[in-house]
């Protein structure tokens, strides 16, 4: 495994499409179970079955990462692609110091109701593992014992942990900037002004956060579920003719 093959599932929108229609599935739970942090305990059979492929589909995403030629020179990488079937400690490890996932928020909200903001690898930061991820692992080793853990609270984690996965991986993020699902906007007096997705890529691939701390615009990606700001880089500055 050690000469492992770039992935090209993210910049041909593979994986975003796969994330699209896993999302599909969890509106139509909300259908019935409203979007609301109230609600977050409840469970139900449907649930769980979605868990399984959105913890699943995470698995996967994770593994995929690691051929992305943008990691090449991060510590810890040459191990994660040497591993045939890694952990998710071991992509916690790898990934972490890279993405600050841990720091990640993301709202979720969808038609008249609104969940708030999570932090689906929130626990990342202590060197733990999620509860959803917990869940969907205790689930995919004995569903019939533990499928009452197939929560509203652990499934909207577990999609919002595939949405973050995607929109911060580089290989993504081009494809994401043209569909539109990754945005920049610049504030002046007389209004507000889009950015290219040309020029916006060429910002956004210097960091693996968000943007450049002196970038004087922000971005921020959405889905029908889903809205995340992308954080300021403080250890990354943009070069003088990209600050426009």
């Amino acid at each position: 495994m050690a000469n492992v093959k770039p992935s090209t599932i993210f910049h041909r929108g593979t994986a975003w499409h796969t994330y699209q229609n896993l999302e599909r599935d969890f509106i139509d739970v909300t259908r019935y179970v409203a979007l609301e942090e109230k609600n977050g305990g409840t469970y139900s059979e449907r649930i769980t079955q979605l868990l399984l492929l959105i913890g699943s589909t995470v698995d996967s995403i994770f593994f995929e990462m690691r051929t992305s030629s943008s990691l090449d020179a991060k510590q810890g990488v040459g191990e994660l692609r040497q591993a045939s079937a890694p952990k998710v400690a071991q992509y916690r490890d790898v990934y972490e110091p890279i993405y600050q996932l841990s720091t990640v928020r993301v709202l979720a909200h969808h038609g008249l109701t609104d969940y708030g903001p999570i932090k689906p690898f929130g626990p990342f930061s202590s060197n733990q593992s999620p509860s959803w991820w917990s869940a969907y692992n205790d689930v995919k080793h004995q569903f019939y014992q533990n499928w009452r853990k197939g929560t509203l609270d652990n499934l909207v984690n577990a999609l919002g942990a595939l949405f973050t996965l995607n929109i911060l991986h580089k290989e993504a993020q081009y494809y994401l900037l043209r569909k539109n699902v990754i945005h920049a906007f610049w504030g002046a007096e007389d209004g507000w002004y889009d950015l290219s997705p040309d020029n916006v890529w060429g910002v956004l691939q210097q960091s693996f956060v968000g943007v450049p701390d002196d970038i004087p615009w922000g971005a921020f990606a959405t889905s029908e579920v889903f809205t995340h700001h992308f954080r300021r880089d403080k250890s990354v500055t943009s070069e003088p003719s990209e600050i426009r």
